[in-house]
């Protein structure tokens, strides 16, 4: 039996892999297009079920419904409402994505910080959203409509 001591990895107790600077950007491309396709189906999904979220978007203002001052307003509208919702539900998969793609490249201890950070950005963020939708959604919709 032949043995490659390339392959011997018995010995060789320190194993490091490193990636040449084209399979970086290789992988960096793989991850952003799985994240437009995954962007792309939440807003196609958001869009199939616009209605509902307009009806949640109404909800804080019992009187004022959209309506349409142009042609084609209201369905510029529904895109828009489709994308962002596609956006904050597929922000998840984002911050997934950029753990796993700098995940390998950190030692212990910037991976132990790095961690903190990104739990701490996570709650502030979902924190703020929710504060701006118990809160401040009413306020800024009475302010635009002049109620």
């Amino acid at each position: 039996m032949t043995t490659n001591s390339n392959f011997n990895f018995i010995n060789n107790t320190i194993v490091t892999l490193e990636l040449p600077f084209s399979e970086h950007i290789e992988e960096l491309r793989q991850r952003i297009f799985l994240l437009f396709w995954i962007i792309l189906m939440l807003t196609c999904v958001a869009f199939i079920e616009v209605k509902d979220l307009v009806k949640i978007l109404e909800l804080p203002i019992q009187n004022v419904k959209f309506f349409q001052i142009s042609p084609g307003e209201y369905f510029i509208s529904t895109i828009k409402i489709s994308f962002y919702t596609g956006l904050l539900f597929s922000s998840p998969f984002v911050i997934g994505q950029l753990i796993l793609f700098l995940l390998p490249g950190l030692t212990k201890k910037e991976t132990k910080n790095y961690f903190t950070f990104i739990i701490k950005f996570i709650n502030f963020i979902w924190i703020g959203i929710s504060i701006f939708l118990l809160y401040f959604n009413t306020s800024c919709i009475k302010l635009f409509f002049k109620l």
